[in-house]
């Protein structure tokens, strides 16, 4: 890279940056849909009918093993051109250290009670929704058998807290940060939520999202989100677990036991947080540097305007399927 090419980058970083991050989402979403298409096709080519849901002819715990495999892939190739594409930008390194205290003590309980109230806002969309004709995708179904629900866990629970918080968090918001955190927030929660392309849960997971933002940025340290969002992971593959598993009492209770628990611990360490000095407290929007905003250098880059527009065309396709 010459020093003009270089200088450019530096004065435009932001156009660059954005265009980095449509490529990368576009390049997820493009890996994502051959790699469903090709497990599909693999686990329902044995039987009619068959497929990443219901595999046939394949032991269950090797359809889990090729689902882990799909995530890596999908998530980990973009994280690689993510990377890679930043260098020229010379972020400051990722600080990727156990978690903090205070997120542990605080965080944790306060993210599962806001968890609580996100599981409820989805239930309520999907009976809005549903008596609209719109249905959502199916649920996943969990696998008998210790070692294929082990490899269950992994790919529901640990793979996606991992490796969507790196590409997510670690990545594109750590690429918008130096323009203000609560932009990085904004703009990286509306990419998670609409590249998880289910309607009735798109109010949550963004909202979700901005609390695994605001936590980076206030600790900096990823393993704080990473940890929140393996909590919110692991309380819904109990729930599943719950509803698959258990009878319908039995599944009701313990689904009131562990929101009375998300309620009651998210109000405590509400309560001792603020007794404590209240939440960590993030900059001010930077002052403008151009007579552009923050949101039209963005959306002036076409990679990432054409990455969105597709999110909202699948979304939109979705709600119409």
């Amino acid at each position: 890279m010459t020093r003009l090419e270089r200088e450019k980058l530096r004065r435009d970083s932001l156009f660059y940056s954005a265009n980095l991050i449509g490529v990368t989402v576009l390049f997820y979403l493009m890996l994502r849909m051959l790699l469903q298409a090709a497990l599909a096709a693999l686990l329902g080519a044995n039987l009619a009918g068959s497929g990443t849901a219901n595999p046939a002819g394949i032991p269950v715990a090797a359809a889990m093993a090729l689902n882990c495999a799909a995530t890596l892939v999908s998530l980990g190739l973009p994280l690689l051109l993510l990377r890679g594409g930043s260098r020229p930008l010379c972020l400051p390194p990722l600080r990727l250290a156990p978690p903090t205290p205070k997120a542990a003590a605080y965080g944790l309980p306060l993210f599962l009670c806001f968890t609580m109230a996100a599981s409820a806002m989805t239930g309520l969309l999907k009976t809005a929704l549903g008596a609209a004709g719109y249905t959502p995708p199916p649920a996943l179904h969990l696998p008998g058998g210790s070692g294929a629900m082990a490899l269950a866990f992994l790919a529901y629970c640990v793979l996606p807290a991992v490796l969507e918080e790196l590409l997510f968090r670690g990545g594109i918001q750590r690429l918008l940060a130096p323009y203000g955190d609560w932009f990085a927030i904004f703009v990286t929660s509306l990419l998670f939520a609409l590249v998880h392309t289910d309607l009735t849960q798109l109010p949550s997971v963004f909202l979700l999202s901005l609390l695994l933002g605001y936590t980076l940025a206030a600790t900096k340290n990823l393993a704080d989100a990473m940890l929140l969002h393996f909590a919110n992971n692991l309380s819904g593959f109990v729930l599943l677990w719950a509803q698959q598993r258990l009878d319908g009492t039995n599944a009701m209770a313990l689904t009131a036991v562990l929101f009375a628990l998300y309620f009651g611990g998210g109000i405590l360490a509400l309560v001792l947080l603020l007794r404590q000095g209240g939440f960590l407290r993030l900059p001010r929007w930077p002052a403008r540097k151009n007579q552009m905003t923050r949101a039209e250098r963005v959306l002036s880059a076409p990679f990432f305007t054409f990455a969105l527009l597709i999110l909202v065309l699948i979304l939109i396709l979705e709600a119409l399927r």
